[in-house]
């Protein structure tokens, strides 16, 4: 086979297999999207129809990376594929030792119920995204030490060097990697990896034979602020026609004096015709001072024009929401008197914020890869192990702050992409200009 066409191999192959996922999957999240829209008229529509498009540019990052890989210099294409040798081997190592933690703890639960190895599937499947998003960063330091040290030790990067690369020059196909890796975090925290953040608590409810719920103890009040609901729980399948459980609604005059109170068991919505059945209700009606008490045993049927999405949107927790949700939430809600807004205005940031952690954690773990001496990497990964645990601190105080009030969400959001941003340029500087680095860390913790 000639080298041109041996070179199109993979690219080939990743873009057809590409090609497939977004049409055989695309389709599927489109109709999702049109759902949640139907059902809550309220939201960002183009926030929610990003979705569709930021999966299929998903599956196509394999393809452009393999592009890039081609288009690379000898040099680039022997450094990637040493540090793909260490990722593969970090990520893979990581990736098993959370899913033989996660089956440990929740086996007991799947195995209560007669369709476990569905809802095991489903539940790994959903939570693949999250998964990914809470590993890659670990597994780029790992690698990226793992695969410089290596190269430092066979005195390849001096030989990189020697033909006229700077260390920043030399490591740039790792920012690539780097920053490719960082699309696909922002991706999946889009929607996807909340989403499954979320869903969790559901499956495992669903596996117990527990009625999964989405929420509890939701309050809302309507638009023109006539109807104020409080839903005991919110079954995990509310769109998909289930009842809303332990449903109280307060009917106020213009006056905002409650002349109506309705308490039911269960409030199912009609997507397709648009109305509320309430069942077998007990009404209160307040009229002249007076208290009349009706029992119905037939269900009830009213048009009123709030639907379950814009009921629960107040009671989902920022934590639990993608870009979409905390974009609607933000719109509808931002003078709701029942929820607090730095916390949903918080996570909007951090949603964006997060995922730039894996461009850092290159930027940090190069220089401390990289060294000149016979002393080897272990004070490299001494000292990529202290900034790693600041990091996790940095980014759990920081939005903490933004959530109750002590800083700008922005600022609580974006500060430890700064901070650690600003420690990597120093250790870059140091390790072009041939300063030590985990010596003069030593030195400054001795004093």
């Amino acid at each position: 086979m000639p080298k041109a066409l041996s070179n199109l191999t993979w690219p080939t192959i990743l873009l057809l297999l590409g090609g497939v996922a977004t049409y055989l999957l695309c389709p599927i999240e489109s109709a999702a999207v049109e759902q949640q829209i139907i059902g809550f008229p309220n939201s960002v529509v183009p926030a929610y129809q990003l979705r569709p498009w930021l999966l299929a540019f998903t599956f196509f990052i394999p393809f452009i990376a393999s592009v890039i890989y081609r288009l690379s210099d000898t040099l680039d294409r022997y450094t990637i594929k040493v540090f793909l040798n260490a990722f593969a081997i970090c990520f893979g190592a990581l990736f098993i030792v959370m899913f033989l933690e996660d089956i440990q703890d929740n086996l007991s639960d799947f195995k209560e119920n007669e369709r476990m190895m569905w809802l095991m599937g489903k539940h790994y499947l959903i939570k693949l995204p999250s998964l990914l998003v809470f590993i890659l960063p670990y597994s780029l330091m790992l690698a990226l030490l793992w695969a410089l040290g290596k190269m430092s030790k066979n005195q390849e990067i001096v030989a990189m060097i020697q033909t006229g690369r700077s260390v920043t020059r030399i490591v740039a196909p790792l920012v690539g990697f780097g920053f490719l890796c960082t699309l696909l975090c922002i991706i999946f925290s889009y929607h996807w990896a909340p989403y499954a953040d979320s869903q969790e608590k559901s499956i495992l409810e669903e596996a117990r034979g527990i009625a999964a719920s989405e929420a509890r103890h939701v309050a809302y009040q309507n638009a023109d602020d006539t109807r104020h609901w409080y839903v005991g729980a919110f079954p995990a399948e509310h769109q998909h026609g289930k009842p809303l459980k332990s449903v109280s609604i307060s009917v106020l005059d213009e006056k905002s004096q409650v002349i109506q109170r309705i308490i039911t068991k269960s409030a199912s919505w009609s997507i397709n015709k648009r109305l509320w059945e309430l069942e077998s209700p007990l009404v209160f009606t307040f009229k002249q001072g007076k208290e009349q008490v009706t029992k119905h045993q037939g269900n009830l049927t009213f048009d009123w024009p709030e639907t379950p999405y814009q009921i629960i949107n107040p009671g989902l927790k920022p934590p639990f929401m993608g870009i979409p949700g905390l974009t609607s939430w933000l719109s509808n809600h931002r003078d709701h008197p029942l929820s607090d807004k730095r916390s949903y205005l918080t996570h909007w940031h951090y949603r964006f914020a997060a995922p730039f952690i894996c461009m850092i954690t290159i930027m940090l773990a190069a220089p401390l890869g990289i060294v000149f001496n016979r002393r080897g990497v272990g004070g490299g990964v001494a000292v990529a192990i202290f900034l790693c645990a600041g990091m996790i601190f940095c980014s759990t105080v920081f939005p903490t702050l933004g959530e109750s009030g002590h800083l700008p969400p922005v600022v609580a959001a974006w500060a430890t992409n700064v901070l650690f941003t600003f420690v990597a340029m120093i250790l870059f500087h140091r390790r072009m200009t041939g300063q030590p680095i985990y010596q003069t860390v030593k030195n400054w913790f001795a004093s």
